[in-house]
């Protein structure tokens, strides 16, 4: 191991002995300059939606963390629809943006397709709820392997071995064939299926042809290059004059800027959970420099694993609210890190690079619901976090010294849906440790599924006080 490192670090010295510099000022960000930012004013509102209250806008940010931060979402997401408004509508109803990273957009990817379905697949049946959705379809599709699809293809299929395209080619066509349901509708629709795309939800200004339907969905992605942040909406990719990309396992591109508002959704989340070092960066061409043609984006989480940034951004523009509301769904699984460790031995380089590729994530959970609350309360925007953590705040029961998973999970989740409102506190530290140790991966047992599920639900159940105060 020590040889291995050795030769690295060699090659490493070797290759930073540059005999002459290239100099370049055309870059696409000027020092000073900001990061394109998303704005609603550029499309058509999304409070034209039946039963909206225009007075008050309101964001949802899901983080990072594979098929746990999707499923835990998604347990938030059908907890809020059981939250009756005074208005004749629901909590989750009222939810206009979502901002996604990683996993997180899975969930409301999933969202997004069964309201889509609902409305323009299947117009004849009344009174959409996620919850009957959930079951129909949206389970199957966060339940499934996302990671196994793109093992298999990798080893098997030589279009990967003599092509531009990769493992994370598979990954955007299973995203799009289930979790933006792009299978299902084929069923129905035949030949005429055709993928959403960001145009189903950004509506320009000055349509007139098209009804506003759904609610906003920004995936983020993180320039590899210089690790910005990258929300995928048309007006911000028109600012990078795409021109080209990859979708279902297709090369589409041309020689100058594309329609945006016709790029599938499915880019947009598969950029944003392309894990680092796991999956490949997600190819853009564009057309704003001749020579180097070609946008790189790898996991949103490298640049924010919240999904806030973009949110908060989306909330300040849009002018016409009076309230403002963030709702946070933090997946983090890492809780407080260990500050003390019991190996003497200084860390090899393959875990350092393995340890720094998530570095500045781990160092920004520890005071991220702090500076959140801080940012919000500048911005006079109401925040209103779920976490893991939310199950062990102020509970100072004892946990057992170990804990057998299987047991636990499955005597857990009958107590969780038989009465969710009476669980133990020393249940409830059993409930965050069994949380926390689900990894993250695209892919998910039955058993975690379930279990994730209500936790979500769990949480909203113990905030509901707090989210019935803000959205009246």
């Amino acid at each position: 191991m020590r040889f291995f490192s050795a030769l690295i670090l060699l090659s490493f010295f070797l290759s930073s002995c540059n005999k002459s510099i290239h100099i370049s000022r055309d870059q696409f960000l000027k020092v000073g300059q900001n990061v394109p930012a998303p704005d609603v004013n550029n499309y058509r509102s999304v409070q034209e939606r039946p039963n909206q209250n225009p007075e008050m806008s309101v964001a949802m940010a899901i983080s990072g963390g594979g098929s746990r931060a999707a499923n835990f979402a998604l347990g938030i997401m059908m907890e809020l629809e059981n939250i009756n408004l005074s208005f004749k509508q629901n909590a989750l109803n009222e939810i206009d943006y979502f901002s996604t990273v990683s996993g997180g957009g899975f969930a409301a990817g999933a969202y997004i397709a069964a309201l889509y379905e609902h409305h323009y697949v299947k117009p004849f049946e009344e009174g959409f709820r996620l919850n009957n959705a959930y079951e129909e379809c949206v389970k199957d599709c966060l339940g499934r392997s996302y990671a196994k699809p793109m093992l298999r293809n990798y080893f098997l299929n030589p279009r990967l071995w003599f092509s531009h395209l990769d493992e994370g080619d598979i990954l955007e066509r299973e995203v799009d064939n289930y979790v933006l349901g792009y299978k299902d509708r084929k069923k129905i629709q035949g030949a005429k299926v055709r993928s959403i795309t960001l145009g189903d939800m950004f509506i320009p200004k000055d349509s007139i042809n098209k009804e506003v339907i759904l609610p906003l969905h920004v995936a983020n992605g993180t320039n590899f290059l210089n690790m910005s942040i990258v929300p995928f909406t048309p007006k911000i990719l028109d600012n990078y004059m795409i021109s080209g990309y990859s979708h279902r396992v297709k090369r589409y591109h041309t020689k100058k800027k594309m329609n945006t508002y016709e790029m599938p959704h499915a880019v947009g989340i598969k950029a944003s959970g392309s894990f680092p070092v796991a999956i490949s960066t997600t190819t853009l061409e564009s057309c704003y420099d001749t020579k180097k043609c070609f946008l790189q984006i790898t996991d949103g989480g490298v640049s924010d694993n919240i999904g806030y940034k973009t949110a908060m951004e989306l909330l300040l523009s849009d002018k016409e609210a009076k309230q403002k509301i963030l709702f946070v769904v933090d997946a983090d699984n890492t809780g407080i890190a260990n500050t003390f460790t019991g190996n003497q031995k200084g860390s090899s380089l393959f875990r350092m690079v393995g340890k720094l590729a998530y570095s500045s994530l781990d160092s920004k959970q520890i005071v991220l619901e702090k500076e959140l609350t801080e940012i919000c309360k500048f911005k006079n925007v109401t925040l209103i976090y779920f976490s893991f953590e939310e199950l062990i705040k102020n509970n100072t029961a004892e946990t057992p010294k170990s804990i057998n998973p299987t047991f636990e999970r499955e005597r857990l989740t009958q107590i969780l849906k038989n009465d969710m409102q009476n669980v133990s506190e020393v249940d409830m530290q059993i409930l965050y440790e069994l949380t926390i140790n689900i990894a993250t991966k695209y892919s998910i047992t039955e058993a975690e599924q379930k279990f994730l599920s209500l936790i979500g639900r769990k949480i909203v159940d113990m905030k509901k006080d707090e989210i019935l105060q803000v959205i009246k």
